[in-house]
């Protein structure tokens, strides 16, 4: 994740993590994936952040046929980072409005689509930008991005390297997240040229944490370590 400064969640949230991979999030309470260890090693490596899953003691749930496995509003807040540019389209709105139905507040952050258009992730299936608090969403599929393969993938191949990380250089261009509170505004696009027209407005510019508040999560997060973690039982 990079930018938590982003979110708001009080002390008494129960929250609910949606597809942490090998990071989750320290504040989360319930993790919720696709896939669990059990799964292929190829979709471990590929969907879990290049790494294996993690859950830090965290009871983890899986999805069914698109399905979370919670009643309406169980959870005060979901976080759901680094997701949603590897559900397909065609998953997608039922994906949001399971986000939707499960809890009020969520904070959503995906990358823009100059990250794949530097780099080119093959688990990412769909271009994505959040443009005046809406998701803008093109299946990646229908674009020329193959047409400069070559050129993409010498640079992800940097990147493993560590010799190119560009998105450090500026994480803001390409990466974005939003918190949303109520419902969540999706509108997916059938053409490159439409996504770009969209994308062209955008003003936002994501702001980074703070020194004062990377320390001040610190002590939270290192707090947390003394709270033992709610058992499966108890989001039944």
């Amino acid at each position: 994740m990079f930018f938590p400064n982003l979110m708001h969640i009080n002390k008494s949230y129960l929250v609910l993590e949606v597809g942490p991979g090998g990071y989750p999030h320290w504040r989360s309470d319930c993790l919720l994936d696709k896939w669990d260890q059990s799964s292929e090693s190829d979709v471990n490596t590929s969907q879990f952040g290049g790494t294996a899953q993690v859950t830090k003691g965290k009871p983890l749930f899986i999805t069914k046929d698109g399905i979370f496995p919670f009643k309406d509003k169980r959870f005060d807040y979901v976080i759901c980072s680094q997701v949603l540019e590897h559900v397909p389209v065609c998953d997608l709105p039922l994906f949001i409005s399971e986000i939707n139905r499960v809890s009020s507040r969520c904070y959503i952050e995906i990358p823009t689509f100059l990250y794949d258009y530097m780099y080119d992730f093959e688990v990412h299936v769909n271009l994505m930008d959040i443009v005046n608090g809406e998701i803008i969403c093109l299946d990646k599929s229908t674009t020329s991005l193959h047409s400069v393969n070559r050129f993409t993938q010498h640079l992800l191949q940097k990147r493993i390297e560590g010799v190119f990380p560009v998105e450090m250089v500026n994480k803001s261009l390409f990466i974005t997240g939003k918190e949303f509170s109520g419902n969540i505004p999706l509108r997916i696009v059938e053409s490159e040229e439409k996504f770009f027209e969209i994308i062209r407005g955008k003003r936002e510019n994501t702001p980074s944490p703070s020194f004062f508040w990377l320390a001040r999560n610190k002590i939270n997060q290192t707090l947390r370590k003394y709270k033992k973690e709610k058992p499966v039982s108890f989001f039944g």
